[in-house]
């Protein structure tokens, strides 16, 4: 049995060796091509990624503003649709788009976290894509493990939760690739849009042309990490407005746990396909239109009453 025992341990220890090594090899590989990289783990740092938006998150929240500070947090519709100069426009806030693709509420959750550990918070917008709500995050697990500089123990703290062998790696390759010789690729293409900083990403890509689908009714979901959400915000003296993004096509009807709570609906987008380039995303004309409703929305819930720090 001790035999036994001893042969195991050293057949584990060979194989996360391995492990490493090859990580080693990758990471070392960029210094002469990004192949090995992009078909072993995918392509690291794809500008307007969150990778720019994550690192300036961490600028924003570390500055000094007299400004009461408003936070937007949400999937990729989010960061897409919602444009935090339209809100500043209307309002002396200073707001901050945290989206993140495929950001599920227990992300959501693990984000305002960390952010109000890091600086106070007036507003939030939690802005809530029913398709993404009922998600349990791994797409944005592995968007913020291998794509952002978000920090370590965060980071840390996301994989545990997540039991999948692809997204163990690409935490590891991440790492490994600080400590060795290695090269990052900063891929541009225009289609995935232009980054216009304060996390916001104006899509470049045509409205849509030929959509006629008949409007069909839709449930928003409820989930259980709206109610910690709601408690994270009061316990730190935070206001929280829920917004509820229009999908084309869809007249959204909420579920009774949101009666409670402040929120922003717009049902006069969900038959414009000439703002969208898809069901849920939003042209740059469609998003700007579109965040300056939702600012003049956002107006009634924001009542200043924070006191300038």
């Amino acid at each position: 049995m001790s035999r036994f025992l001893k042969r195991l341990i050293q057949l584990v220890v060979l194989f996360v060796l391995s492990i490493l090594v090859g990580l080693v090899l990758i990471a070392l590989s960029t210094n002469f091509t990004l192949k090995l990289e992009q078909k072993s783990f995918g392509h690291m740092t794809h500008w307007g990624s969150s990778w720019e938006r994550i690192s300036e998150f961490e600028t924003w929240a570390s500055g000094t503003s007299a400004k009461p500070r408003g936070l937007i947090i949400g999937s990729s519709t989010t960061y897409r649709n919602l444009n935090p100069y339209a809100f500043e426009a209307q309002m002396p806030i200073n707001w901050f788009n945290y989206g993140s693709s495929g950001q599920s509420p227990a992300i959501s959750l693990l984000l305002l976290q960390h952010a109000f550990e890091r600086c106070h918070i007036d507003y939030v917008v939690f802005d809530i894509y029913g398709p993404v709500a009922q998600l349990e995050g791994l797409e944005s697990a592995h968007d913020l493990i291998y794509n952002s500089k978000l920090n370590f123990w965060l980071k840390t703290k996301l994989v545990c939760g997540y039991p999948e062998g692809k997204l163990w790696l690409r935490y590891l390759y991440f790492y490994t690739k600080q400590f060795v010789p290695s090269k990052a690729y900063v891929i541009q293409d225009p289609k995935n849009g232009t980054y216009l900083k304060k996390g916001f990403v104006c899509s470049n890509q045509p409205a849509l042309k030929h959509y006629k689908k008949a409007p069909e009714r839709y449930k928003v979901p409820d989930f259980p990490e709206l109610a910690q959400i709601a408690a994270l915000c009061k316990a730190n003296k935070c206001k929280l407005i829920l917004n509820f993004t229009p999908q084309l096509g869809k007249k959204q009807y909420l579920h009774k746990a949101y009666k409670s709570f402040d929120k922003m609906q717009h049902p006069e987008f969900c038959q414009r396909p000439d703002l969208f380039y898809d069901t849920s995303h939003m042209t740059c004309e469609g998003a700007n239109l579109y965040s300056e409703q939702v600012a003049l929305q956002l107006k009634k819930y924001a009542t200043l009453s924070a006191s300038p720090r």
